[in-house]
């Protein structure tokens, strides 16, 4: 055999085992992206069992093409001439790079999308416009030496931050008598301007400070020794302790609109419940105990309300509930619910389809096919729930979707856990997730014959979020009093941010409305009335 097809037979070996290279790292590449993608899948529910079982398919296959590698020793396939001629002729493609590409050619990668640049949004900025101009001395023209004028602007745009400024305002009230020649002769009452309306009597702290401080510890949870240390920087010295009575003080103030907000909520007959812990202290010398914070939303309302209690029991459901004698109430699966379902026998307890969920995410490392399979039915309720809101069904039509799609996915999971109820150990995590589905499946139904009650208690959950932040940092309630005096502001910042209210400014304007509002118009402040008024819209 002539050197030249020896040649020819080396490079097309050397190609061949480049080629058998890229294969093999393309197939573990997609075998590491199926993978992942089987583990995104399995954590946002949306697979299937039909798809599972495709992917693992797809995975078995390509681990038995990894698993075949053929292997070459050490120069086999590749030729060498010990005594290879000098001066023979190579071919004339000896040093084309494959597909027509020179060694010159610079090699382009795969095209990959920029992201869009994140554009600086100051649409809801207020503008101020500063003119710059140059004096007459400086606008002579060097070449014809004449006075230039104006013919074009370039424009420039700053944000700039102002910081927060403390004022003392002195308040000279014009106090009105008799001329000193008339008081010689008879003796007359003095008359004064009448003082600025305040928010505390007998304090001298305006609204807009007041509500500075309520906005800092209770929507950016900053507590008050910060604040404390933050007003000295500015050069006002106020104690904590002041700042504290000024809370406690306030609350009391906009109590009123806090009980308003509870009674439209509890008038609806839906209202959804959930509560979390919070430390607080007893007094001196005696150690911390573990209270309650409830928080009460309504799917007609726009607000939520949030109360505290001593400890959790069905008593003190029953006081937050107050009025509340007949509707359905939604939560998860405290016995504490069923207690009070069996004093007020008019109210219906309804399930949280999203704790059930949570349940068997739990469950995944125990038992990962029944769980994942689990968590796909009842992914299939939250489908059927997001079609409703997005055709914007009625409740009527909600119901009957409900009856007709969702009924028959509950029937599906129930016969799951029927067949696996025998596997699994209540001590475990799918044993306890199929347990807790199987006990409260009579409130989990409750929603499929009332196209008005929600499948999930996610709005109390999303409320208490700001509490548990909030709570990483002031730590615990001082008080009872201190414990119901951040239930009342809560509902007020809380109820602002959901009826899309600058917090800041309804509790400044609240704070000096609130004293002199007729009693039977309260409802004229609460926050999503107040912005309505404030923008123009019905309330």
């Amino acid at each position: 055999m002539s050197p030249d097809v020896l040649f020819q037979q080396n490079e097309a070996l050397r190609e061949q085992l480049a080629e058998r290279d890229v294969d093999v790292a393309e197939r573990d590449a997609q075998i590491v992206t199926l993978e992942e993608e089987l583990a995104i899948l399995a954590k946002k529910h949306a697979v299937t069992v039909k798809e599972r079982d495709r992917i693992a398919q797809m995975l078995e296959k390509l681990r038995a093409l990894r698993a075949f590698r053929p292997t070459i020793e050490p120069g086999q396939g590749l030729l060498e001439f010990v005594d290879e001629p000098k001066d023979e002729p190579q071919p004339e493609h000896v040093d084309e790079a494959p597909d027509g590409e020179t060694k010159d050619d610079s090699i382009r990668g795969r095209h990959k999308p920029k992201k869009p640049a994140r554009k600086l949004d100051t649409s809801n900025l207020p503008v101020e416009h500063v003119h710059h101009e140059l004096p007459e001395t400086e606008r002579i023209c060097p070449i014809t030496g004449k006075l230039l004028v104006p013919i074009d602007e370039k424009l420039e745009e700053e944000v700039v931050h102002q910081r927060a400024e403390l004022r003392l305002v002195v308040h000279h009230r014009v106090v009105y008598g008799l001329s000193k020649e008339d008081a010689k002769e008879r003796q007359a009452p003095t008359i004064a301007a009448p003082s600025p309306p305040k928010p505390l009597d007998g304090s001298p702290v305006g609204a807009t400070l007041l509500a500075w401080i309520l906005v800092q510890k209770y929507l950016h949870h900053l507590p008050l020794y910060r604040q404390e240390q933050i007003f000295a920087r500015q050069g006002l010295r106020l104690p904590r302790q002041t700042m504290c009575d000024w809370v406690l003080a306030s609350a009391s103030v906009l109590a009123p609109i806090q009980e308003a907000l509870r009674r439209q909520i509890l008038s609806n007959p839906v209202v959804q419940l959930d509560d979390t812990p919070v430390k607080c202290q007893r007094g001196k010398g005696q150690g911390n105990f573990e209270a309650r914070l409830w928080t009460l939303v309504s799917p007609d309302v726009d607000g939520v309300l949030y109360d505290f209690t001593e400890r959790r029991s069905a008593e003190c459901i029953l006081d937050v509930l107050q009025d509340f004698e007949e509707g359905t109430l939604v939560g998860d699966g405290y016995v504490g619910y069923d207690a009070v379902a069996n004093v007020r026998a008019k109210i219906v307890n309804a399930g949280c389809w999203a704790h059930a969920l949570r349940k068997f995410r739990e469950a995944l490392d125990e038992a990962p096919i029944e769980a994942l399979r689990a968590m796909t039915t009842i992914g299939e309720l939250f489908k059927i729930e997001r079609r409703a809101d997005d055709e914007k069904l009625s409740i009527y039509d909600r119901r009957t979707l409900r009856q007709s799609e969702s009924v028959p996915a509950l029937d599906a999971l129930a016969e799951l856990l029927a067949g696996w109820r025998e596997r699994y150990s209540e001590a475990g995590k799918m044993g306890t997730a199929c347990k807790y589905v199987e006990n409260q499946a009579p409130s989990l139904r409750v929603f499929v014959d009332d196209g008005r009650v929600p499948i999930h208690n996610n709005a109390c959950e999303v409320s208490i979020r700001p509490v548990a932040v909030g709570r990483k940092n002031w730590l615990f309630a001082g008080s009872v009093r201190g414990g119901h005096a951040a239930a009342t502001i809560y509902t007020l910042v809380e109820s602002c941010k959901k009826a899309g209210v600058d917090p800041y400014q309804y509790l400044a304007d609240a704070l000096l409305r609130v004293a002199t509002h007729p009693p039977t118009k309260v409802d004229d402040l609460l926050p999503s009335n107040w912005g309505a008024a404030r923008s123009g819209e019905p309330a």
